[in-house]
């Protein structure tokens, strides 16, 4: 794989801004931070400008904005590129017009959105020919606009963009030409009626092609389990389908068939790159499908077949493929405890996701349409009709934890592997054991170490072990990362005794001692935007990590008190000591819990006295990452995913209010740097 940035490249003619600054604007693209373009104060409107003198194809634009977060940020701006003139091989030096604004990288302030603080580090995956590129910015969060650096990363040319498709029957108003135009809402589907389709595609030359990539079906969906859950499928899409390929039209051959779980079962997967063994000159590319699914996801006489995308790359395109990222919400709770609560597992399920949209709605522009989880519940979590749109699944879906088609392989094979995202917990708590509690039947206690099929998570601990995807916990969802990254050294078949040694090696109460039944009131630390006392946590944070740099900002601040807490257990320290079973991660956050009960869990526990009151200290991992360089793991005790608080903590700055986006906006940086580096 060859990682070409298009501002470092030979082909770079120019870099200029359209403000007096001129040619300092080269500065944003010397490869150094510490040189800055920063726009002429006073401005109405800023332009940044680079042009080439041939088309590059820009899959992933970056840039480091500010001075520091709070200070010469773009808050409403957009990216533009000029497209080649002619057949699309030239750019026209001397010409200035045609400039195209990308969709998936623009933002638009609102005038009720907080701009105080804002992430220092962007990305956005374009996918575009251009022959230059601009950035225009009309409001920052503060003073000019400071470009530090910018990087124009190249991806691999999909060919079937210049091809001809076709469909042995359509659906009225989708024809196939849908699944060329390299977007997600186009798309083609099948006639109606029918139990088999051909999808055909025709260049206008044979190409050496060794790469081809599928997004099939309408949009992932769920269908009930046995006894309580459901299991993630996929609405509207082929249930057996061979890819075929030929070089002259007529004699086509083999290339892939739908992939299959172990047992012999069809695995659901959307997202595909298939990657051919041996490279073939192919002027003709088919999909046949045999049986589609229908809107439950299930096999259907009514079925249709939905393809959404359909890409193929040269061999000798040595650039990554660098498809738009996705999120997968994760259900990190007991499917038969999530059955209880109001709406059933359904609407849990919607509810982990839809903070996750809003969220990331902000980092994926994708996801401010792809919308369904947040229009699924009402202001009180009641669930509503939300009918999917166009743009249904393109960024974002949702799994259930205990459900066994989560493994290793849905999301190794899945192209790119989503951004898996482990919720928070529901009422219920560790144990050895799955069962609902004989005194107070709303709680459970379970065992999350089990197989998915005997109703855990256990499951996913080679996918967190062999890092096959980039992983990110919250609160509940931190901890069970943490026991599946000690179960991915451990034995397949470990026993309930097993589990509950590895849950105490890994896992305690806030208060130091081992989690047995519910936690008693004094050991739950609590500090949450909508109550109404005005207790906070204290996390201490490391400023030069990544995941915490924008916090610190230009006063190197180490605490914050703005990252919303609700738990009443927590990894143990001591599990991240050399050797131990979490030594792979890197612990780079830490709080106090301060109780009459807290006591040391064993020699290696970071005990103090309490400096403000009766009892002692436990220190608590609030923020872990893994130090491999696989996909990257992320952990977080806090939920930087749900809420802000609206005033700053005592003593904290003002700014500090927007610490969870940050936290958020880093996370998600930092994977966009594993997809760059581990791009197919």
């Amino acid at each position: 794989m060859i990682i070409l940035d298009a501002l470092h490249a030979p082909e770079l003619l120019a870099v200029r801004a359209a403000d007096p600054t001129g040619e300092a604007a080269r500065l944003a693209v010397d490869g150094r931070e510490d040189t800055v373009w920063i726009g002429r104060p006073g401005e109405m409107q800023w332009q940044w400008t680079a042009a080439f003198t041939k088309p590059a194809h820009i899959g992933l634009l970056r840039a480091r904005f500010g001075s520091s977060a709070v200070s010469g940020i773009p808050v409403d701006f957009r990216w533009e590129a000029r497209p080649p003139t002619g057949d699309g091989t030239r750019c026209d030096a001397a010409g200035d017009g045609g400039w195209t604004a990308l969709e998936a990288a623009q933002q638009h302030a609102r005038p009720t959105e907080d701009f105080s603080a804002m992430p220092t580090r962007r990305s956005w995956f374009v996918d575009t020919e251009a022959c230059g590129l601009r950035l225009v910015v009309d409001r920052t969060n503060a003073g000019p606009p400071v470009l530090r650096e910018v990087e124009a990363i190249e991806s691999a040319r999909d060919v079937l963009k210049s091809a001809r498709a076709s469909a042995s029957a359509s659906f009225p108003g989708l024809p196939p030409a849908g699944v060329i135009d390299g977007t997600y809402g186009g798309r083609w589907a099948g006639a109606p009626g029918l139990s088999r389709w051909t999808l055909r595609v025709d260049l206008p030359e044979a190409q050496p092609i060794d790469r081809v990539r599928l997004v099939l079906g309408f949009d992932a969906t769920s269908t009930p389990r046995a006894g309580a859950g459901r299991s993630y499928a996929v609405a509207w899409a082929p249930v057996h389908y061979t890819l075929e390929g030929s070089e002259d039209g007529r004699r086509f051959v083999t290339l892939a068939t739908e992939p299959l779980r172990p047992d012999g079962a069809v695995l659901p997967l959307r997202r595909r790159l298939v990657v051919l063994p041996e490279v073939r000159r192919l002027r003709v590319l088919r999909i046949v499908i045999n049986g589609a699914t229908g809107a439950d996801g299930l096999p259907s006489s009514s079925g249709v077949p939905v393809v959404r995308e359909m890409a193929a790359y040269r061999v000798d395109d040595g650039r990554p493929v660098l498809a738009a990222p996705w999120v997968l919400s994760v259900n990190a709770n007991p499917a038969v405890e999530s059955r209880l609560t109001p709406g059933g597992e359904i609407t849990n399920d919607a509810y982990h996701a839809k903070f996750l949209q809003g969220r990331f709605a902000a980092l994926i522009p994708a996801l401010r349409k792809d919308d369904r989880f947040a229009r699924a519940l009402g202001d009180h979590g009641e669930p509503l009709d939300a009918p999917p749109d166009d743009r249904a699944g393109e960024a974002l879906e949702s799994i259930e934890g205990d459900d066994p088609l989560l493994d290793a392989q849905l999301l190794a094979q899945s192209s790119p592997p989503p951004i898996t995202v482990l919720s928070g917990s529901n009422d219920w708590d560790y144990d050895s054991a799955t069962r609902a509690d004989a005194a107070q039947p709303r709680f459970w206690h379970w065992d999350p170490l089990r197989d998915a099929h005997l109703g855990g998570m256990g499951q996913l601990a080679s996918a967190v072990r062999d890092r096959v995807a980039p992983m990110v916990g919250f609160c509940g969802g931190a901890q069970l990362l943490a026991l599946l990254e000690a179960r991915g050294a451990g034995p397949t078949d470990a026993s309930h005794a097993d589990d509950q040694r590895t849950i105490d090696r890994i896992l305690k109460r806030t208060s130091g001692h081992r989690i047995r039944g519910f936690a008693a009131p004094v050991d739950v630390e609590r500090a949450w935007p909508t109550d109404s006392h005005s207790q906070r946590a204290v996390i201490r944070f490391l400023p030069d990590d990544p995941l915490f740099a924008d916090l610190a900002g230009a006063y190197r601040r180490t605490t914050t008190q703005a990252l919303p807490e609700l738990h009443s257990d927590a990894v143990r320290l001591d599990a991240f000591l050399p050797g131990g079973p979490l030594q792979r991660l890197q612990v780079v956050a830490t709080s106090a819990f301060c109780a009459p009960d807290v006591v040391a869990a064993n020699g290696n526990d970071a005990v103090f006295a309490n400096p403000n009151g009766a009892g002692w200290c436990d220190t608590v991992p609030e923020a872990f990452r893994s130090r491999d360089a696989g996909w990257p793991v992320i952990g977080a005790q806090f939920h930087a995913e749900q809420r802000d608080f609206s005033a700053p903590g005592p003593g904290d700055p003002p700014e500090s209010i927007a610490d969870p986006r940050l936290f958020l906006a880093a996370t998600y940086e930092q994977i966009v740097d594993a997809y760059v580096r581990m791009g197919p």
